[in-house]
């Protein structure tokens, strides 16, 4: 298991998100005081979902406008068809932690 620092807990708002530069790159949200952690590209097309429009537990890419759960990381709305990939968080000492392997 590898755990890679994202930031404290009170440099992530709620309703907010953090691109984590790891290969391939990773998004955490904060959803009302929990973490959530996904691929940050799109399945669609190459753009990133930290970047995108968040509204509860959904992220809304910025470049077409497909939907996700950051939670599941499912699909909600086209163009994209295909899920996303989803992390484990771990926040520990008033820092979050997301896990790649």
């Amino acid at each position: 298991m590898t755990l890679i620092r994202v930031c404290a807990i009170d440099e992530l708002p709620p309703g907010e998100a953090r691109r984590v530069p790891t290969t391939p790159s990773i998004a955490v949200f904060n959803v009302d005081g929990e973490f959530y952690a996904t691929a940050d590209s799109c399945s669609h097309d190459e753009s990133s979902l930290a970047d995108g429009y968040i509204e509860g537990d959904q992220v809304e890419c910025a470049f077409h406008f497909a939907k996700f759960c950051v939670r599941t990381g499912q699909v909600l709305s086209p163009p994209a068809t295909r899920d996303i990939a989803t992390y484990p968080i771990e926040v520990n000492g008033g820092i979050v932690y997301v896990e790649t392997g």
